[in-house]
């Protein structure tokens, strides 16, 4: 873990634990310690967590309402619905019209919840850091370090809810749920809310079937659906395949086996043979998931670009300790625009409003950073009988929210039809 600027901070230990987790203390930008700290020292101990492959972060913050402790700040929206536009029909003078479905917006909308992660310490924990400090040479002392650590680990947990929350959407629709995710004492849920028709099955055999044509399949509904919505056939457009989906179903399929040896073939130095179609003319019996997307994005590919979904989590249940999930349905691909698939919604959340509304008391100590530009980091000291208690969360009120609903196609690939 890298600590970046925090040792620059030479603070004695106790005053060192005053300005982690006290309000007022304000640097030469006069911005408060624990911003400057986040700003300066947050170094995420993680690679790009998934949802930011498929999601922007939106610029606008929607205000907390502390009207109503039950309302959650909401989401909007709004897509343009296009259909087919027939031939004029033929028709007998001052008859009526054969009508034309409506184009039109259709508009959704939805609610943020509110997440938290964070970490507890009463005085004899702190005493004992504080002592461990003092020990040190003021130089070495990594108390800074240590609670960066602490704040990255806590700001992985919310990358983690928002890229379960985002596989989820992507595959489902736009629905996502806490249930089956260990303890909750929210329900946090949403419903699909892309077009039923946009629900689709296999085609003529389940993708996991050996004699599955898969990128004829694939090519079969990435064109029906594109003449339903009136889209060319170079709308440009991408297929979110899962990991295990690819690796072992993908990877096998003997007419996926033939065409990309055909991509391989056509594409090397002299390029003398040209394998057609047929499975007898695969001349390599593997290929790699590099080579699949390669593949994908040959202009003479058959299917739309495939982007490979890898996204895990993990939670923690009443006695199970912690389990290992995947935010994406299961037998499921999607078929929708090329690029990103929504945008990350926030609010602040209640607890930052409150904290800000002058009614705390003032026996509590309260500091708060941004982290990421939707997440909260609050340093609390309170009482903890006649000591004092330290705590420290991150708290966000966020939801992943599709932009491209009249496009967006979520295929069950174990339902053929």
């Amino acid at each position: 873990m890298a600590i970046g600027n925090a040792l620059k901070y030479e603070y004695q230990a106790e005053d060192l634990i005053n300005v982690l987790y006290q309000k007022g203390i304000m640097g030469d930008s006069n911005t408060g310690f624990l911003q400057q700290l986040i700003d300066n020292s947050l170094v995420l101990n993680e690679n790009i967590p998934f949802w930011q492959e498929c999601f922007n972060i939106d610029g606008n913050e929607q205000p907390a309402d502390l009207t109503d402790r039950t309302k959650n700040p909401a989401w909007t929206v709004r897509s343009f619905k296009r259909r087919m536009t027939p031939m004029a029909s033929a028709m007998a003078p001052l008859s009526e019209t054969l009508q034309m479905e409506n184009e039109g917006w259709a508009e959704i909308t939805g609610s943020m919840y509110q997440y938290g992660s964070g970490l507890y310490q009463n005085s004899l924990g702190q005493k004992e850091l504080e002592a461990k400090l003092l020990s040190l040479n003021i130089k070495d002392q990594t108390i800074l370090g240590g609670y960066v650590k602490s704040v990255a680990d806590a700001i992985t947990a919310h990358n983690s809810r928002v890229s379960n929350m985002a596989a989820q959407t992507i595959s489902k629709g736009g629905a996502y749920s806490n249930v089956g995710q260990g303890a909750y004492g929210v329900l946090a849920s949403q419903k699909a809310y892309i077009d039923i028709a946009n629900f689709k099955k296999a085609g003529a055999d389940v993708w996991t079937s050996s004699t599955a044509d898969l990128p004829e399949q694939m090519k079969k509904i990435e064109m029906d659906f594109k003449e339903s919505k009136g889209l060319e056939e170079d709308f440009p457009m991408q297929w979110d395949i899962p990991y295990s989906m690819a690796l072992n179903y993908f990877l096998t399929n003997a007419k996926f086996l033939a065409e990309v040896n055909r991509f391989i073939t056509l594409n090397s130095p002299d390029k003398v043979v040209v394998i057609n179609n047929s499975t007898s003319s695969v001349n390599a019996t593997t290929i790699s998931l590099q080579q699949l997307v390669d593949y994908s994005k040959w202009e003479l590919s058959k299917i739309a670009p495939i982007h490979i979904i890898k996204e895990k989590q993990s939670y923690q249940g009443f006695e199970s300790g912690y389990t290992t999930t995947h935010g994406w349905a299961d037998g499921i691909a999607v078929l929708r625009p090329l690029g990103l698939a929504g945008t990350l919604v926030h609010g602040m959340p209640k607890d930052i409003a409150m904290f800000q509304s002058g009614e705390v008391n003032n026996s509590v100590s309260i500091n708060i950073a941004k982290a990421l530009n939707f997440l909260y980091v609050v340093n609390k000291v309170t009482n903890d009988g006649m000591f004092k208690a330290y705590h420290m969360d991150v708290l966000g009120t966020y939801a992943t929210v599709l932009n491209e609903i009249q496009y967006h196609v979520v295929v069950d690939t174990t339902q053929a039809g």
